[in-house]
């Protein structure tokens, strides 16, 4: 028996198509562990294990069908810049096969995914689409990341609520079908999210090495997030861990900016990232701004950024732009069959995200403090840069997961909408639901 069971270890482990199967397995198991999927509650385990399956299985349709139909919505989501990655990736898995050195120049900032196609292409030979099932594999782990912190800060059946949202969310589902970072990203934003609220109650060393490994992944796949969210991270400290004495939280707050500046400064960015902060300026993201602001998607192309005040008067107007845009009358392309649900969703439950917001503040203040800080960090910075729907429509999702927390949190408020979840969840009262 155990002959062949080796034999047939080997036979995959050797045959090139067959190979696929361990390196899912593989990456399966790791992404689990890291979302802690072995430590969830055994009362939810079959549910989350049945919704799991379910969101997944809906990626692998899309994924069938984007490779299978011919339509305008689909040509468009073979031409997204999946094609790049795709074609760095294998000319970087070709140069390691042939020993000789990368005919292309990989952006240095944002090297992460590009490598990361060429390991999965080196080891499977050229197979995009593993990639792909890979992402999709990321995404539910990401609503598993989303149920973990809203089931500690309130309670069960709004985790519940979370995981259903951020697994089955339309944008989720289309961004984690195809050869993109997005995925990854927001996989490693919650994660470290996550760990970091755990950070504010008990200050573990491990925990905190791990937070800094996770952001300089982070920081390999977009540069600029992985800065902006150690900055979040670590000057946030000190004015947030209030379970702490002032001494000790200027304590972890010096171990934090020593470790991850320490870290984004090996990397090439400066101490924390500094080097890339002071060449930042109103300046440059209103050039950010006018670049993007190109297509049939584009908005306020004419917004120039000359000074603070400018930003400021414009501000408004992006913010409006991040949280509404692409409104339902306004042309998206092929993608617009799945913006519209979404939007009217975000319309009906930013409702639910302020209410979630106030009932947060006054029973986990610190962790609805780091949370909102991350949150509005990332919006304003996208709200100015951003000038193009399908742009904003894209990046938005980092935000959007963080936001389930608190929409989830007011939803369970909701006396007619916990009526209705506790009818699907077929549970009255689930346990942690007394925050």
């Amino acid at each position: 028996m155990s002959l062949i069971l080796a034999g047939i270890v080997i036979g995959l482990l050797t045959n090139e198509h067959l190979l696929m199967l361990p390196l899912v397995l593989l990456f399966s198991a790791a992404v689990l562990y890291l979302a802690g999927a072995h430590n969830v509650p055994a009362a939810d385990r079959k549910f989350l294990f049945l919704l799991a399956l379910g969101a997944l299985l809906a990626r692998l349709l899309f994924i069938v069908s984007s490779y299978s139909l011919d339509t305008d919505f689909i040509n468009y989501v073979r031409t997204s810049d999946a094609l790049y990655y795709e074609y760095i990736g294998k000319l970087i898995a070709d140069a390691w096969h042939a020993g000789t050195p990368l005919s292309v120049v990989v952006n240095k900032n944002n090297f992460g995914y590009p490598y990361w196609n060429g390991i999965i292409y080196y080891i499977a030979g050229f197979k995009p689409i593993l990639v792909i099932v890979l992402n999709s594999i990321a995404s539910v782990c990401v609503a598993i990341n989303v149920y973990f912190i809203t089931l500690k800060l309130s309670g069960a059946t709004a985790a519940r609520i979370s995981f259903v949202v951020a697994a089955f969310f339309p944008s989720a589902i289309l961004w984690s079908s195809l050869n993109l970072k997005d995925t990854l990203i927001i996989f490693v934003i919650t994660l470290a999210v996550r760990h970091t609220l755990e950070l504010l109650e008990s200050f573990k060393p491990g925990k905190l090495l791990l937070v800094v490994t996770l952001l300089m992944a982070l920081v390999s796949l977009r540069f600029y997030i992985g800065i902006l969210l150690a900055m979040c991270i670590s000057f946030s400290y000190v004015f947030i861990a209030k379970r702490f004495p002032l001494w000790q939280r200027i304590s972890y707050t010096l171990v934090i900016v020593l470790l991850a500046g320490t870290a984004l400064q090996q990397m090439g960015y400066g101490f924390l990232g500094t080097e890339y902060v002071l060449s930042q300026n109103i300046q440059t993201i209103g050039e950010q701004h006018q670049r993007g602001a190109i297509g049939g998607a584009a908005y306020e192309e004419e917004v120039t950024f000359d000074s603070l005040v400018a930003a400021l008067k414009y501000l408004p107007v992006g913010i409006f732009y991040f949280l509404f845009a692409p409104l339902p009358w306004q042309a998206m392309g092929p993608i617009r069959i799945i913006t519209v649900p979404e939007m009217v969703f975000l319309y009906f439950a930013y409702r639910y995200l302020i209410m979630g917001v106030g009932h947060l503040w006054q029973t986990q203040r610190s962790a609805c403090q780091f949370l909102l800080l991350v949150i509005v960090t990332f919006g304003l910075i996208y709200s100015l840069g951003a000038s193009n729907m399908g742009g904003v429509y894209r990046v938005r999702l980092q935000v959007i997961m963080l936001m389930f927390v608190f929409i989830s949190a007011g939803m369970h408020r909701s006396w007619a909408l916990n009526k209705i979840f506790g009818r699907l969840f077929n549970r009255k009262v689930l346990p942690g639901d007394h925050r």
